[in-house]
C-alpha cells in the first residue's frame, strides 16, 4: 500500500508540475521520500542497473550508455536532466515506475553525485558502477579529493562490479579495496607529453607503499602511464583501451573496434572508453557497441563549433571550481598552433553555496597558452579582473588582454580586433552568451 500511495503522490506531483509549466526534476522525489523515506527500497528494478559517478563527465557518459543501450533494443530509464542527488534519482524512478511497483524499462542508468552515492546505493544496488575520475573539485564543498574517494568507497555494494580509469592512480587505488574491478584507459597519443608540465597533480606518491610514482608519459596532471618503483602498483594494460588516435580522421581504435569520434578532446575519449567498457560487460557485442558509438555525437553543451567568415569559434564548457576540465580545455586549445584568441569568464562560481572561491584558477596551466600564436585574451563577467590577473601571472602581456563587463559584444570585438580561431574556455553559464555574441557577427 505504501508503494502504491508513494507512486500516486509522485505521479500527481509530476502532473501538477506539468500543468504549471514547471521543471519537475527533483520535487516529486522529495515529496514522496518525505512521506515514505524507504520508498525506493520497495521498487522492483530491472536486471540491468548502471550508475556513473565521479568529479566530471558523469552526465555525458550516462547519455552515451543510455543511447547505446536503446540503439541495441533495450528500453532505458535515465535521469537525463542530471538530477543526481537522492531526490532526483527518486523522481526518475517515480516517472518510470508502474503502480504495481515495477520499473517499466529493461535498464536503469543513473548519473549519481559522488557524495550522495552511498545514500542512493542504500536503496538501489547497481550491477555496474563507473567511476570516471576524482579530482580537486568544488573545494569549499568537497574538501580534499581523498575525502571524496572515501565517500565513494562507502557507497560501493559488495556485489557491484566497478569500472574505473586505469590511467589515473587515484581511481586505480580502488584496487586496494575492491576485487571486482575493470579498467579503461588510453595509450600514449599525440596530445600526451613526456616532459613534465607545471600543472596540478592530485597524487604524487604511491597509495600502497608511499614511494614517489614515476611516469613514461602523462595525458594531464597525474593521469598517464604511471608505476611505483618500489611495489606492484602501476597502470598496467587496461581491459578496455584506446590504442590509437588519428587526429586527421578522428578515428580511434578501442580494443578491436574502429570508432570515429566527432571530437578528440580527452574527456570525450575517456567517456567513450568508459561507456564501451560497461556496455561490453553488460553483454552487448563489441561490433554493436562500435556501431552505436559511431552514431553518437558529443553534446553541444560540452563542445560547440561555429564558423563565421571562415573562422572557427569553439565553445568549451568547463566546470567552475574544477581545474581538470579547464586544464583539458587549455591543453586542447594549446594544440592549435595557428593564430588564435581566447575568451574566459563565468557568471556564477556556484549555485549551491555562498562561497566565492577562486583558488582553483591557480591550478590551471594557462602558461601553455603563452606563445606567439596567441593574439588576444578576452576576460569577461563579474570575475573578469580575477581572470586577467591570473593570465598576467602566466606571463601573457597586458596589451593582449581585453576586459569586458559581459559577453554581449564579444563577437564584434573579436571580429574587429583579431583573426584566426577563437576558443571560449567558459563555465556553462557563459556558453550561451558567447554563442549568441558570435552569431551576431555579420
Amino acid at each position: 500500500m505504501k508503494r502504491f500511495l508513494g507512486t500516486l503522490i509522485g505521479k500527481s506531483v509530476f502532473l501538477a508540475e506539468k500543468l504549471l509549466h514547471k521543471n519537475a526534476s527533483s520535487f516529486p522525489g522529495k515529496a514522496v521520500l518525505t512521506v515514505f523515506p524507504d520508498y525506493l527500497k520497495k521498487i522492483r528494478y530491472p536486471g540491468l542497473v548502471i550508475m556513473v559517478t565521479g568529479s566530471c563527465g558523469k552526465g555525458s557518459t550516462t547519455r552515451i550508455i543510455a543511447d547505446s543501450l536503446r540503439e541495441n533494443g533495450i528500453t532505458v530509464a535515465h535521469n537525463l536532466e542530471g538530477s543526481n542527488l537522492l531526490n532526483g534519482v527518486a523522481s526518475t524512478v517515480i516517472k518510470n515506475v508502474s503502480f504495481s511497483g515495477k520499473l517499466k524499462q529493461n535498464a536503469l542508468v543513473l548519473e549519481t553525485d559522488e557524495r550522495y552515492l552511498k545514500l542512493i546505493t542504500k536503496y538501489i544496488t547497481p550491477d555496474y558502477l563507473v567511476i570516471n575520475n576524482i579530482t580537486r573539485d568544488q573545494p569549499p564543498r568537497q574538501g580534499d579529493f581523498d575525502i571524496v574517494f572515501g565517500e565513494i568507497l562507502k557507497g560501493i555494494p559488495e556485489s557491484t562490479h566497478i569500472i574505473v580509469n586505469g590511467d589515473d592512480p587515484v581511481t586505480k587505488s580502488f584496487s586496494l579495496h575492491k576485487d571486482n574491478i575493470t579498467y579503461f584507459g588510453i595509450d600514449k597519443y599525440f596530445a600526451s607529453y613526456e616532459k613534465e608540465l607545471q600543472d596540478v597533480r592530485d597524487i604524487n606518491y604511491c597509495p600502497k607503499c608511499h614511494a614517489r610514482l614515476s611516469y613514461t608519459y602523462r595525458h594531464y596532471g597525474s593521469v598517464g602511464d604511471f608505476k611505483c618503483p618500489e611495489c606492484d602498483f602501476a597502470r598496467n594494460t587496461p581491459d578496455f583501451c584506446i590504442t590509437s588516435v588519428n587526429k586527421d580522421t578522428n578515428e580511434i581504435t578501442l580494443n578491436s573496434s574502429k570508432i570515429t569520434a566527432n571530437e578528440l578532446i580527452l574527456f570525450n575519449l575517456y567517456n567513450l572508453a568508459a561507456a564501451y567498457a560497461v556496455l561490453s560487460l553488460a553483454g552487448i557485442a563489441e561490433d554493436k557497441i562500435a556501431q552505436s558509438l559511431n552514431s553518437q555525437h558529443i553534446q553541444n553543451k560540452i563542445y560547440k563549433e561555429i564558423v563565421k567568415k571562415d573562422r572557427k569559434y569553439i565553445a568549451l564548457n568547463c566546470k567552475a571550481e574544477n581545474n581538470a576540465t579547464y586544464n583539458l580545455a587549455v591543453i586542447h586549445t594549446a594544440l592549435d598552433k595557428s593564430p588564435k584568441s581566447i575568451v574566459l569568464g563565468l557568471r556564477e562560481i556556484s549555485r549551491r553555496y555562498t562561497f566565492f572561491d577562486l583558488s582553483w584558477l591557480y591550478d590551471i596551466n594557462f602558461e601553455l597558452l603563452n606563445d606567439d600564436t596567441l593574439q588576444k585574451v578576452i576576460c569577461a563577467g563579474p570575475y573578469r579582473y580575477d581572470f586577467a590577473e591570473r593570465i598576467m601571472l602566466a606571463g601573457i602581456p597586458k596589451d593582449k588582454i581585453i576586459i569586458l563587463d559581459n559577453l554581449d559584444h564579444a563577437g564584434k570585438v573579436l571580429d574587429e580586433q583579431t583573426s584566426g580561431n577563437v576558443y571560449g574556455i567558459l563555465n556553462f553559464d557563459y556558453i550561451e552568451p558567447f554563442i549568441n555574441s558570435v552569431n551576431e557577427i555579420e
